[in-house]
């Protein structure tokens, strides 16, 4: 995901925040490869779930400005699932 893509998809005109956008992109891919792996990124469909989930996952974190999760939070189920589909990939896939 592109810094561009990310702006747009939480509406930000601006360059400010474009350092901190960044590392939200970064700790985001970082945090989907440390769940599931890279092999994934073999799928065309698989990395625009990761893709969307890298939103999601930068938008909660812009939005909330921390990673302190509330006891009340319930378990997000897109998340859940997305990353449960992502980690169908093998990581031992050879292709012929």
């Amino acid at each position: 995901m592109t810094l561009d893509e990310l702006k747009l998809y939480l509406y930000i005109d601006s360059d400010d925040e474009d350092d901190y956008l960044n590392e939200l992109i970064e700790a985001s891919e970082i945090y989907i490869e440390s769940c599931v792996g890279i092999s994934y990124k073999q799928d065309e469909k698989a990395v625009k779930l990761a893709n969307l989930l890298m939103k999601k996952l930068c938008s909660d974190l812009y939005e909330n400005r921390g990673t302190e999760i509330a006891s009340n939070t319930k378990k997000d189920i897109i998340v859940t699932t997305i990353l449960e589909k992502l980690s169908l990939y093998d990581e031992d896939v050879t292709t012929p």
